[in-house]
């Protein structure tokens, strides 16, 4: 298998975010992508399965500030695209009333092709993510890295959960988006794999047997990405504020670096996707169980645990200042919990919805209001 690792910086850093398209009326999703990516003319824009979805990438970064100020720029420069067209930009890891049976799919082979193999399965992951690329020297060191970053996934899914909200209704989960997507073939936890010829033979198996195209259709949390010579992180909810994303991505960015530097123990599966499940249910308040040492501690405890880890790489790869935002989204809680707070000011789904957007473009967005 071709690959790019070993072609940039060690330890770059690219982050994908993929945004909601809102009516600047009624706040619902609307199919407006090639409408605000023609008026927006920016080749960092991508097609996702549905037209009322809007993915944007960043180019590669050595620090984390250059790719969060990209992130920035990219933001506003879609906010004034989908302004054109009667659109607004939002981001979290679900809409909180909007129906994935209401959504158009996407009309490239790609995609209707996705929703020909998978139906109900497919046309209902109206859901929205966040990916983070660390750029890895060769490629036996990216599989044990993302080997290594499997432990944390419920500790990051906790940070990141953004979508308690689900057609309508509060489904009681902090990371709803999470729980729609794992039911896709090839999601969730990935397998332990030791080097990357193992990776290598399970695509060049599941491709002869026709189960996937290529190992771009394997959408697991987290997984190597050969052609761009990166682990991806893929557990994350969209995240509303920038700084959260900030904070994510270099938490993500040391914590691939330590390990690269220094192997941990790879706890089994199964002990991990228990703690994934709480976290999904209760996020920041979740109780996670320590593996190593197999004791519960609360969600914020293991976080911090985390970024005391990740704090030396972050010192190296000059990322401690987004790092830091750690301990702010700790105090005022995730994005469900956000959520759930500008819905409980007036009960209404409406409010929450113009809050994501509002906040996903900070002053910009409000201005537009």
């Amino acid at each position: 298998m071709e690959h790019a690792f070993g072609t940039s910086a060690l330890f770059s850093l690219g982050i994908e975010e993929e945004f909601q398209l809102l009516s600047a009326e009624s706040y619902e999703l609307v199919p407006r992508f090639d409408e605000v990516a023609q008026a927006a003319q920016d080749e960092r824009i991508r097609q996702e399965l549905m037209t009322s979805v809007l993915e944007a990438a960043t180019g590669v970064h050595e620090r984390a500030a250059d790719a969060v100020a990209e992130l920035r720029e990219i933001r506003a420069r879609l906010t004034a695209a989908a302004g054109q067209h009667g659109a607004l930009l939002a981001s979290a890891g679900t809409h909180p009333f909007s129906r994935w049976e209401h959504q158009e799919i996407t009309d490239t082979p790609r995609y209707q092709g996705v929703v020909e193999k998978l139906r109900w399965v497919a046309e209902r992951v109206a859901i929205f993510g966040l990916h983070i690329h660390v750029g890895m020297p060769e490629p036996d060191l990216a599989v044990r890295v993302a080997t290594g970053l499997r432990n944390w996934v419920p500790e990051l899914l906790a940070l990141s959960a953004n979508s308690p909200y689900w057609q309508g209704y509060d489904t009681g989960l902090s990371s709803t988006r999470s729980q729609v997507f794992d039911v896709m073939p090839r999601s969730g936890l990935p397998p332990r794999l030791s080097s990357f010829a193992q990776f290598e033979q399970l695509v060049r198996r599941g491709e002869a047997a026709g189960f996937f195209s290529d190992y771009t259709y394997i959408w697991w949390d987290i997984r190597p990405h050969p052609k761009l010579g990166t682990i991806e992180v893929r557990v994350c909810d969209a995240q509303t504020r920038i700084e959260t994303v900030a904070g994510i991505a270099a938490l993500v960015q040391s914590l691939a670096a330590t390990v690269a530097e220094r192997p941990v123990p790879i706890q089994p599966r199964t002990l991990i996707a228990e703690n994934k499940w709480r976290a999904a249910r209760h996020g920041l308040d979740a109780e996670l169980v320590d593996l190593r040492r197999d004791r519960p501690r609360p969600a914020r405890e293991a976080v911090r645990e985390l970024v005391e880890l990740a704090a030396p790489a972050a010192s190296a790869l000059g990322c401690a200042v987004e790092l830091d935002e750690i301990e702010g989204l700790l105090d005022r809680g995730s994005g469900a919990d956000e959520q759930r707070l500008a819905h409980g000011a007036d009960g209404s789904l409406l409010s929450v919805a113009r809050w994501l957007a509002e906040e996903t473009v900070g002053d910009a967005g409000r201005s537009t209001h």
